[in-house]
C-alpha cells in the first residue's frame, strides 16, 4: 500500500466544505438569474414553504418586496387549483418527477384570482440535502385578455360578414369553397352546405371559366389583388368582383352591379342626347367655370361668331365688348350664387367686328351636392327680332300720324283763315296796323308747332334712356291729341298734379304709347263722350297714370286676346298699336292692363317705376 500524499487530506477537507458552501448558496445562486426579470420566481422547501421570492412576484400579487418570505405555497394558490398543485409539489418532493408546468390562478392580495402559467422544477442533487422547488410565474392575464380580445373580433368579424350586402367568398388554391356568407348564398341561390369544400370549378362552370382562368389564377400566382366587372350572360346579370390573395387561397367580395351598370348606361344616353341637343339647337350654348372661362361651346355659337373651338375654350368669351364685361360679370355672379336670368338683352360683337343684338338665358348648373361648378348661358341672335319690331313702331307711328291728320288739318285750318282774310284786307288797301302783324304771327307759330309735333312723331328718334319728368310728356300728347277729341265731341279731362317723380325712360316711346291709348278711347266714341286721364305717385307702384273713358266697352270674350299680333276690335284697325305699346312698357319695367265690362266703359291702367328705383332698363332683364 503506498503512503498517502501528504497534503491529500487537506484536499479532501477543503472539498468537502467546498460542497457544503455550493449547498448553502444554491438558493440564492437559483433566484440571481430572475431578480430583475418581469417574470414571478421563487424558491420553495419541499413542505411549500416560501424561502425567498423575487420583487416581480412580489408585484404580480400585490404584496412589498420581501413580505411573502416563510409563507406557504398553499396560501397562495386558488382553492380550486390547490388539489392539483399539492398533486404535482409531492411528486417533485419524493423525487418522483424533477418539473411540472401548468396553467393555475394564483391569489392577489386583494382577493382576485389571477390566471398564471406556473413552471417548476426539484433543486438539489444529494438525498442528505435540503430538498428545494424552484417555480417560474408567468401573469396569463394580457394573454387572456387578448384572447378574449381576439375572439370578440373574431365574432364581430364574422357578424359583419354574415350582415353585409355584399357576396363574400374563400376559395382554396383549387377552386373549392372555404367560407361563404349568407349574401353569398343568395347570390349563387345555393346553400353553403351543399357547397363548403367542393370545387367551383365543378359546381360552376360558368364562374370558373371566365373569372378564373383570367384572374382568379393569375391573383394566386402573382399575389396581387385584381378587381375587375365580368358579365354573366346566363343569369344576365353584372358582377363586381374584388379578389385579394389569402393563405388558403383567395379571399373574394361580389357586388351584383347589374342595376347600378342599366343606371350608367342610362345616364351614357341621357348625356349623348343632352350632347347631341346642345350641338345641334339653333340657339348659342356656351358653359362657363367660376372663372368665367369657357368649357364648352356648341356648332351655333362658332357659326354665329366666327370663332374656331380651340381659339375659346379655357379663355374668357371674347365676344363680349370691353364696355359691357362689367355689366357681364355682374349677372354672371348672380348666377353662380343660384339665380336664373331670363330674356336679358345685351349685344355682343362677332369676330369680324360686327355688333349683334342678342336675348341671353343664364342658369346655374347644380351639382348633387348643390354646388355651382359653372354657368350655362343659352344666346338668341334677335338682330333681325329688333329691326322688325322697329318697323312695327315707325308703321305705327306713321299710321298714328296719318289718323290725327283730320284733326291737324282742322287746327291747320282756322289758323290759315285768319292769315288768308288779313292777307286779302291788306291788299285791298286797308289801313295797315301793327296789331294786325302780331295777330298773324300768333297764328303762323301755332301752325308751326303743330307741324312740328307731327313731325317729332312721325321721324325716327334715336333709342336714348334718360331721367325725364312724365308731366311734360303726358300735357305734349294730350295737344296732340286734343284736335281729334274736339271733332269728335269728346270732352278730355286732365288730372296731372305737379311734382310727380321722373321717370327713367326713352321719351318718343313713351309719348307713342300714351297717343295710341288716348287714340284708341276716342275711335271707342265716334258720336261724343268723355274722356279722363290721371296721374299719381305712390310708394309701392312708382308712377300712375290711367285713361277711362265711358265708351262701349269691351266683352269679355275679347279682352282676354286684346294685345295679340293683328287682333283688334275696330273695322280699319292693325292690331298693332296696343302689342306695340305693351312691349314699349315692358321695356320701360313697368305694366300695362286694361279693365273693361261691355256697356261700362274702359280703364287703361300704365304704372312705371320711378327714376330712383331704376337706373338703366336692362336691369329688369337680369332680374327676371
Amino acid at each position: 500500500m503506498q503512503d498517502q500524499h501528504p497534503y491529500r487530506p487537506a484536499l479532501e477537507h477543503d472539498l468537502r466544505d467546498g460542497r457544503t458552501d455550493l449547498q448553502r448558496l444554491l438558493p440564492e445562486l437559483a433566484l440571481k438569474p430572475f431578480s430583475l426579470s418581469d417574470v414571478g420566481t421563487l424558491l420553495a422547501a419541499a413542505d411549500g414553504r416560501l424561502v425567498k421570492s423575487s420583487e416581480s412576484l412580489s408585484r404580480l400579487l400585490g404584496y412589498e418586496p420581501g413580505s411573502l418570505r416563510n409563507s406557504s405555497l398553499q396560501e397562495l394558490v386558488h382553492p380550486g387549483d390547490l388539489l392539483l398543485h399539492m398533486h404535482h409539489l409531492s411528486r417533485l418532493a419524493a423525487g418522483q418527477s424533477t418539473r411540472y408546468s401548468a396553467e393555475m390562478r394564483l391569489m392577489h392580495r386583494s382577493g382576485e384570482p389571477l390566471p398564471m402559467f406556473v413552471s417548476a422544477f426539484a433543486v438539489g442533487e444529494d438525498t442528505d440535502a435540503p430538498r428545494y422547488i424552484y417555480m417560474q410565474v408567468q401573469d396569463l392575464s394580457g394573454r387572456l385578455r387578448a384572447e378574449s380580445a381576439l375572439q370578440d373580433s373574431l365574432l364581430h368579424l364574422h357578424s359583419l360578414l354574415e350582415t353585409m350586402t355584399d357576396a363574400y367568398l374563400m376559395l382554396g388554391r383549387e377552386g373549392e369553397f372555404l367560407y361563404m356568407n349568407r349574401s353569398a348564398e343568395e347570390l349563387l341561390g345555393r346553400s353553403r352546405t351543399d357547397l363548403l369544400g367542393r370545387s367551383c370549378r365543378v359546381l360552376m362552370p360558368e364562374w370558373y371559366g371566365p373569372v378564373f382562368y383570367r384572374s382568379f389564377q393569375r391573383g394566386l400566382e402573382e399575389g396581387v389583388p385584381l378587381s375587375l366587372q365580368e358579365h354573366f350572360p346566363s343569369e344576365q346579370r353584372w358582377l363586381e368582383l374584388h379578389c385579394r390573395p389569402c393563405k388558403p387561397g383567395l379571399s373574394v367580395f361580389v357586388r351584383d352591379v347589374t342595376r347600378h351598370k342599366a343606371q350608367e348606361e342610362k345616364l351614357r344616353a341621357t348625356k349623348q342626347q343632352l350632347d347631341s341637343m346642345i350641338e345641334h339647337a339653333a340657339d348659342n350654348i356656351v358653359i362657363l367655370d367660376s372663372s368665367f372661362r369657357l368649357l364648352r361651346v356648341n356648332q351655333a355659337f362658332l357659326d354665329t361668331f366666327g370663332y374656331s373651338e380651340e381659339e375659346l375654350i379655357g379663355r374668357r368669351p371674347p365676344n363680349i365688348p370691353d364696355e359691357l364685361w362689367i355689366e357681364s360679370e355682374l349677372l354672371f355672379r348672380q348666377a353662380f350664387q343660384g339665380k336664373q336670368i331670363s330674356g336679358f338683352e345685351t349685344v355682343r360683337r362677332r369676330k369680324d367686328g360686327l355688333l349683334l343684338d342678342m336675348s341671353l338665358t343664364i342658369s346655374p348648373i347644380v351639382g348633387a351636392d348643390h354646388h355651382i361648378p359653372g354657368i350655362c348661358i343659352i344666346g338668341r341672335d334677335i338682330s333681325e327680332h329688333k329691326r322688325t319690331e322697329e318697323l312695327l313702331r315707325s308703321s305705327e307711328k306713321l299710321a298714328v300720324a296719318g289718323q290725327l291728320a283730320a284733326g291737324v288739318a282742322h287746327e291747320i285750318r282756322n289758323p290759315l283763315t285768319s292769315l288768308k282774310g288779313f292777307t286779302q284786307f291788306m291788299k285791298a288797301g286797308a289801313q295797315y296796323k301793327e296789331q294786325y302783324l302780331d295777330i298773324m304771327m300768333s297764328e303762323l307759330d301755332r301752325i308751326e308747332q303743330i307741324i312740328s309735333e307731327l313731325l317729332l312723331l312721325a321721324r325716327p328718334q334715336a333709342v336714348t334712356y334718360r331721367t325725364k319728368p312724365l308731366e311734360p310728356i303726358l300735357t305734349h300728347v294730350i295737344s296732340l291729341l286734343e284736335p281729334q277729341a274736339n271733332l269728335q265731341n269728346v270732352e278730355l279731362l286732365a288730372s296731372i298734379p305737379s311734382g310727380l317723380p321722373p321717370v327713367y325712360c326713352e321719351e318718343n316711346h313713351l309719348k307713342q304709347v300714351f297717343i295710341n291709348l288716348m287714340k284708341n278711347a276716342l275711335e271707342a266714341m265716334p258720336r261724343g263722350g268723355r274722356l279722363e286721364l290721371a296721374a299719381s305717385a305712390s310708394e309701392e307702384d312708382g308712377v300712375c297714370v290711367t285713361l277711362e273713358d265711358n265708351g262701349p266697352g269691351i266683352p269679355a270674350e275679347l279682352l282676354k286676346r286684346l294685345g295679340e299680333p293683328f287682333f283688334t276690335t275696330k273695322e280699319k284697325g292693325s292690331g298693332l298699336g296696343l302689342m306695340v305699346s305693351q312691349k314699349i312698357v315692358a321695356e320701360h319695367g313697368g305694366r300695362l292692363s286694361v279693365d273693361s265690362r261691355e256697356g261700362g266703359g274702359t280703364t287703361v291702367t300704365v304704372v312705371l317705376p320711378q327714376a330712383s328705383e331704376r337706373t338703366d332698363p336692362a336691369s329688369d332683364a337680369a332680374d327676371s
